[in-house]
């Protein structure tokens, strides 16, 4: 694939977490996690955790999108309120703005892996919440 088709394959998914995007046998690793979530499902599941229950008012704001042939490097800030359970953390109220990055690799015009990177304590932080290690994990 062209680096044109891979930025327009991950700038429709950008677009509102769209799970069409996703091969149905995806590998999405949140960095913080011990393992990596298989499948469109487990992944639309996060997804919808994090943007629709942990956090309303979800958003990203794209800083640069990075193509290549195979792969997209995205940065972006995510803001958000925290209005659901995060961590064991309950809803503190309060607004977030966190850098993160992730790397899409995409065959076939889906997305087949997923790698996104952020620091969880930082995260925890701006929640007011312990931010040790041990209870820095999403």
């Amino acid at each position: 694939m062209s680096a044109a088709e891979t930025l327009r394959v991950v700038q429709g998914y950008l677009d509102g977490h769209a799970v069409e995007w996703l091969a149905e046998d995806v590998e999405f690793r949140d960095m913080t996690r011990p393992g990596p979530m298989r499948g469109r499902d487990e992944v639309a599941a996060f997804l919808n955790l994090f943007f629709g229950q942990v956090f309303s008012e979800a958003r990203i704001e794209q800083v640069r999108l990075t193509p290549a042939d195979d792969r997209v490097c995205a940065e972006w800030t995510f803001r958000g309120r925290h209005t659901g359970t995060l961590a064991g953390e309950t809803p503190t109220g309060a607004d977030v703005a966190h850098p993160m990055a992730c790397v899409y690799e995409v065959e076939g015009g889906e997305i087949r892996r997923a790698r996104l990177y952020y620091d969880a304590a930082g995260l925890m932080a701006q929640l007011g919440a312990d931010a040790t290690p041990a209870t820095a994990s999403i």
